[in-house]
C-alpha cells in the first residue's frame, strides 16, 4: 500500500480487510493500481478496487475499469465494467478482462473488441499480449477495415505488422470481391492473400478455385495453384 487518505477496520463489514478510500495508490513490483477505495486482505496478499480503477505497468501498459480483484501470489487482475487495456496504438475493450502479469497477456471471455490504427476487431472470445503485439480471436470473429470486411470463427492477427492468420472458415468480402479460405494469410496492409485449402475467390459471375491461391486486391489478380478451376457464370464456361 502506498497511499491512501484513510485507512480503517470494520468487523461487521470486512472482519479480515483493511478499508482504504481516497487516492488509494499499491505498488506491486513495477506495477502501480489506483482506484477511489478498496478492501485489502493483507493476509491473502490480496485486493478489491472500486471505482476509476487504472492500473500502470511501466510506461506503455494501462488498464483501466470500475472494479478490480487483484492476487499478489499469482499476479492475475480480473477487472470488470468499462474496461479498456491501452497498449501504444492498440486498445482493447470489454466488460470483463482477466490480465496475468507473469506471460503478459489479457484476455475476455465476454465479448470485446481490440481496435489499432487501421483495423477493429470483435470476438465472443479475445486475448492480446502486450510484449508479442500477438492477439488470438475465438466465436463470431469480424474484422472491420476500411476497405474489405472479414468474419471467421477462428483467427490470429499481430497488431504490428497488420497480418491476420486464417485457422477456420473465413469469408474476406471487399467491393465486389469474395473469398472463401478456411487457412491462410492476409496481410491487411499490403492487401495481398496466401491461401490454402481449396480456398475460393469470386469476383462478378468468375469463380477461382486452387489447392492455393494467391491474392493481390490493389493489383486486381488472382492466381491459383494445382488442381485449379475456373468458372464464369456470366459467359457460362468453365
Amino acid at each position: 500500500l502506498e497511499h491512501a487518505n484513510t485507512l480503517s477496520f470494520d468487523q461487521d463489514i470486512k472482519p479480515d480487510a483493511q478499508i482504504l478510500v481516497g487516492n488509494v495508490c499499491f505498488r506491486h513490483d513495477s506495477s502501480y493500481m489506483y482506484c477511489d477505495s478498496a478492501y485489502f486482505y493483507e493476509a491473502s496478499n490480496s485486493l478489491e478496487a472500486f471505482s476509476n480503477v487504472r492500473m500502470e505497468q511501466g510506461d506503455t501498459l494501462f488498464v483501466y475499469g470500475q472494479y478490480l480483484y487483484y492476487d499478489g501470489n499469482t499476479q492475475i487482475a480480473r477487472l470488470r465494467d468499462l474496461v479498456r487495456m491501452e497498449n501504444r496504438q492498440v486498445t482493447l475493450f470489454t466488460d470483463s478482462l482477466n490480465y496475468e502479469r507473469i506471460p503478459n497477456i489479457g484476455y475476455y471471455f465476454e465479448g470485446g473488441m481490440i481496435v489499432d490504427s487501421l483495423n477493429q476487431l470483435s470476438s465472443f472470445y479475445g486475448q492480446y499480449s502486450p510484449a508479442t503485439k500477438q492477439s488470438v480471436f475465438n466465436h463470431d470473429v469480424k474484422l472491420v477495415n476500411p476497405k474489405f470486411v472479414l468474419t471467421s470463427d477462428t483467427l490470429r492477427y499481430n497488431t504490428e505488422n497488420k497480418i491476420a492468420v486464417i485457422l477456420g472458415p473465413s469469408n474476406i468480402v471487399s467491393d465486389n470481391n469474395h473469398i472463401y479460405s478456411e487457412r491462410g494469410f492476409y496481410n491487411t496492409m499490403t492487401e495481398q492473400a496466401e491461401l490454402l485449402d481449396r480456398s475460393i475467390l469470386t469476383n462478378q459471375g468468375k469463380k477461382l478455385v486452387g489447392d492455393s491461391l494467391f491474392y493481390d486486391r490493389l493489383a486486381g489478380y488472382g492466381e491459383a495453384f494445382d488442381n485449379v478451376k475456373m468458372t464464369d457464370t456470366i459467359n457460362k464456361n468453365m
